[in-house]
């Protein structure tokens, strides 16, 4: 039979030498842990992580942003000017032409056509800005039961172009004859201090329902300023139907 052999136990009831590596080796370990943990803590961190179970409370430290010297601005000084420092030259104004006002006149307040009936008294009128088309364009007002004179158009005697419009089909009807007026016939346009003539040197007619806003804007230099002094006289037509602009200009007789 087999020899067994048995290991003698320490008689002096303590840790062999095996059982003390053991245990060193547990003690060294531990130890190293903790340095380790230890040294994550002393220094700061270049980001900072929050936990997603992070209390609302807490604010997260955010990493101070850095400026390059580069882009820091230098400061501006402040220069005193000595009592020797020569005083500096004046700033050279612009020309301006020297402008004569024209003297004031009024505007009209009545216009008569003879020729063809035409009679009515005349009031300012203003203007409103529209979006046509993506554009925005001045559109004239049109008074009731007067002719309308575009308080931004010239007065008579004063020069440039007097701008009036009138219905002639409703409120009034005042420019439903001016489809009749031929070259030569005489406009007469009142003021409070005197009554201007003129003559008609054209008679326009020009489509403005189904064209182009560039013709209808074509149209509408009629009413735009002139050097000369003039008026025109617009209105819609044929009667009932409205599809034209009817221009009629006159000049001073």
């Amino acid at each position: 039979m087999s020899k067994v052999e048995h290991k003698q136990p320490n008689k002096g009831g303590g840790f062999g030498l095996g059982e003390l590596l053991i245990l060193a080796g547990i003690l060294l370990l531990g130890l190293a842990v903790m340095l380790s943990l230890g040294a994550g803590d002393s220094g700061p961190s270049e980001r900072a992580e929050v936990p997603a179970s992070q209390p609302a409370d807490v604010t997260s430290v955010a990493t101070p942003v850095v400026v390059a010297p580069s882009s820091v601005p230098s400061p501006v000084a402040t220069v005193t000017p000595s009592a020797t420092s020569p005083a500096p030259a004046p700033v050279a104004a612009l020309s301006q032409p020297v402008l004569t006002p024209k003297p004031t006149l009024p505007a009209a307040t009545h216009i008569a056509i003879p020729s063809v009936g035409i009679d009515a008294k005349v009031v300012d009128v203003g203007y409103q800005i529209v979006t046509i088309e993506g554009q925005a364009v001045r559109q004239l007002q049109v008074a009731d039961y007067a002719a309308g004179h575009d308080a931004l158009s010239a007065n008579p005697g004063a020069g440039g172009n007097i701008v009036i419009s009138g219905h002639d089909d409703w409120k009034g009807e005042v420019f439903k004859n001016l489809h009749n007026v031929k070259p030569g016939d005489q406009v007469l346009l009142a003021t409070p201090q005197a009554t201007y003539r003129y003559v008609i040197t054209e008679v326009i007619y020009r489509k403005d329902v189904g064209v182009s806003l560039a013709d209808r804007l074509a149209a509408g230099q009629y009413l735009a300023p002139m050097p000369d002094e003039r008026v025109t006289l617009v209105t819609c037509w044929p009667y009932g139907v409205d599809t034209h602009r009817l221009i009629v200009v006159a000049k001073p007789a």
